[in-house]
């Protein structure tokens, strides 16, 4: 064979050879910029949310964080937390106690503490709720329900601020503890256990008013709530 045909041949050999590598990283680009686009519109739907909550449009920056939920990679617990905090700052608590299970789970340990106040401060906020309507054997019982969430945390001790701000939060359900369950047994006292406007009666209202999710919530297990589990791109706590 001449040369010049063992040219051709090493050649051919050559482009086969750069034909088959992109073939086998064709796959790797596609999934590198699948990844790349992905994670483009997650900053962007961030960006937008953020400044959807910064503004006061609190519905919209929940309803964009709900969409983020399944398309976040990186750090997937911040749509969960951002839209608890945008569903309460809608004082819509349950939803809020809600993400705010949901983000501790997904949180990584070093952000467990910051998710575990605002899971504690949404019980205590129901809480403060039902205290204001009367209804204070369901106070007592979201109380205790954040009471369990601030207990299951032992990484979160001061100096840390998380941690200065669990510490706080305990102090302050302990006293509201002792305060509705005095107010429960005044107004026990003086209507008598199954009189009108007696605590039992307070309960079955809620009932029948549809708040009977939230009575649920406070009575089913509080413990394993609290023990069911400042980074970037969190909004901040709006209580």
């Amino acid at each position: 064979m001449s040369g010049y045909g063992e040219n051709q041949l090493a050649t051919r050999r050559r482009r086969r050879r750069r034909l088959k590598y992109l073939l086998w990283s064709l796959p790797v680009v596609v999934a590198l910029l699948y990844v790349a686009f992905r994670l483009i519109g997650v900053t962007v739907g961030n960006t937008i949310a953020l400044d959807a909550f910064d503004s006061g449009r609190y519905e919209s920056s929940a309803e964009k964080w709900r969409s983020l939920q399944d398309e976040t990679v990186v750090e997937p617990y911040v749509p969960w937390f951002n839209r608890g905090d945008a569903s309460a700052a809608q004082e819509k608590y349950t939803d809020a106690i809600d993400d705010f299970e949901r983000a501790l789970e997904l949180a990584p340990k070093e952000q467990k503490c910051t998710v575990r106040v605002n899971l504690a401060l949404g019980w205590e906020k129901l809480g403060d709720a039902y205290a204001a309507g009367g209804f204070f054997q369901g106070a007592v019982l979201l109380y205790q329900a954040a009471e369990a969430v601030i207990a299951a945390g032992p990484e979160c001790t001061p100096p840390d601020q998380s941690g200065e701000q669990l510490q706080q939060a305990d102090e302050r359900v302990k006293e509201k503890i002792e305060e509705a369950q005095r107010q429960k047994d005044a107004t026990d006292a003086q209507d008598g256990d199954d009189g009108p406007g007696s605590q039992q009666e307070q309960l079955d209202q809620l009932g029948e008013k549809g708040q009977a999710g939230e009575q649920e919530k406070a009575t089913g297990d509080a413990a394993d709530r609290g023990e069911s589990s400042d980074g970037s791109g969190l909004t901040e706590k709006p209580w």
